[in-house]
């Protein structure tokens, strides 16, 4: 390079927290996979650490949501982990007296309405980036 030129950065695009708090989840669902059988404190390490990305995520989305579109926007997001939350509850750690029953439909119907209402709220991050920008 010549002398008197400097080499400019390109600017970082900014990151979108709904991705992030998604593939921070997909991680803890393969953590717990790997480690069904004997958890030791290694796992519960590995647990808590992914916790806290996913809660870092989930903050900081709000914060953006919140700032961009108001309070009307939390909820949005607050009605999206409760889909996931009892949709997962009444599926995957459902009791095994619990299967098969009305309970196990109702929650597969809250996780296919998370998974929209995710897709939703992806998109609704990705139109604030992109105004910002």
């Amino acid at each position: 390079m010549p002398d008197g030129m400097t080499k400019t950065k390109k600017p970082r695009k900014p990151t979108l927290y709904a991705v992030n708090g998604l593939l921070a989840s997909g991680v803890l669902a393969w953590a717990l996979h790997l480690s069904a059988g004997d958890r030791g404190p290694i796992d519960w390490v590995v647990f808590a650490l992914v916790l806290g990305a996913i809660a870092w995520n989930v903050v900081r989305l709000g914060q953006r949501l919140f700032a961009a579109h108001g309070g009307a926007a939390l909820w949005h997001l607050l009605r999206t982990l409760l889909f996931w939350i009892v949709g997962l509850m009444n599926t995957v750690w459902a009791r095994p007296e619990d299967v098969g029953g009305w309970r196990t439909w109702v929650g597969a119907a809250l996780l296919v309405l998370a998974a929209i209402d995710s897709v939703v709220l992806l998109l609704r991050e990705r139109g604030i980036v992109a105004a910002a920008t």
